[in-house]
Order: C-alpha cells, then structure tokens, then sequence
C-alpha cells in the first residue's frame, strides 16, 4: 500500500527505508511455472522503482498509485507492487554483464498468505543505474539475519566526519606542532630506512 499523495510504500512498524531506484525492470521467474495462480505466466513490469528497507524489498511499477497499489485484477502477468521480506530471500546475487543492463537476483521463498506458492527467482534490472548500491544494502541486510537469526530493528548509515568541534580547532597550537609547521622537514624523514641484515 501507498502513502496518499506520494509513490513510496506505507513503511511498517519499526521500518527503515534505505535506498530506493526507479527506472527498474520486475520479473519473476518460476521455477515451476504451474506452481503461480497466472498459469505459466511470469509476472513482470517493464518499469518501476524498487525500494529496500531494513525488513524488505518494494517493486512499485510506474503506473501504480494508491488505489491500484490493492488491486489484484488487470492484464494477466501484469504487476502493480511486490513484496517480500529479507527472511524470505536466498542466493542474493549481483550479476553485470557485458552487455545489457546489470540487475539483482535472488531466489524468494514462498511467504505465508502470499500469492507466490513456490520457490521463484525476483530479477530486478537496473536500466537507469544504481544496482550495485541496492545490491550491496541487499547483502547486508541478509548477511545480519544469517548472523542474528532476526530483522534488525533499525538499520542507519554511520554519519560522515565533519573535522574537530570548533573549540579545538580555533585552540592555540602548542610548542610541538609550532616546530613541525615552521620545519616541513622535520614532518618527513630524510634518510632512507635503515638496512635489513640477514
């Protein structure tokens, strides 16, 4: 389900959005295609955008908005959104080829009360850029359950380091660092290394 108003899913309690990319490619691969309510239909979108959060992945496709997000009639093989939780996810792979678009690969399991019966392979095909990020956010994220055995509660980037608080850089230099920044020299040896005796 949508937020009213924007393209970015409804997130769940205790859900941290990640990183999002639009100009995807949705394709779901049966591994048994009888196994799919659609018949030997795959389901797939030609465009979209993919989301990742700390406990799942969205493909919302570009026609989706919040009274379609639910719908579950519409062309055959056609899809709107998908889900599914990291626990549900195996064999995450990243796959760049030479020529053509690179994309993600996992193996999804079936999730309890989802339409998704058997063992089917989510393909998302990065046309616009950004897979490697989505990739890597992906493999984190099972690596922790693998280790863990549980969805982190929060996932949050480290914040980027923005130097010494202004008090200490505005403080007098001492006599130490004078001598260093009046000789360049002394900040560098001049002689090369001693030898190595055998």
């Amino acid at each position: 389900m949508l937020e009213r108003g924007t393209r970015h899913p409804v997130p769940l309690p205790n859900e941290n959005f990640l990183y999002h990319c639009s100009g995807v490619k949705f394709e779901l691969k049966h591994v048994n295609p009888g196994d799919y309510p659609g018949g030997g239909l795959s389901p797939k979108s030609a465009s979209g955008t993919t989301f990742i959060s700390n406990q799942r992945i969205v493909f919302l496709a570009l026609a989706t908005t919040h009274e379609t997000s639910m719908a579950t009639d519409g062309p055959p093989g056609t899809v709107n959104s998908f889900t599914v939780p990291h626990v549900n996810l195996r064999n995450l792979e990243f796959v760049q080829p030479i020529f053509g678009a690179n994309r993600f690969e996992a193996l999804v399991q079936p999730v309890a009360g989802g339409s998704v019966t058997a063992g089917s392979t989510l393909v998302l095909t990065f046309k616009e850029g950004g897979g490697f990020d989505f990739a890597a956010i992906a493999r984190k994220m099972s690596d922790r359950i693998q280790e863990t055995g549980e969805v982190p509660p929060y996932e949050e980037e480290l914040p980027g380091y923005d130097g010494p608080p202004p008090q200490l850089a505005a403080a007098e230099p001492t006599a130490t660092a004078h001598a260093h920044l009046s000789n360049p020299s002394a900040q560098y040896p001049t002689d090369a290394p001693p030898g190595y005796e055998q």
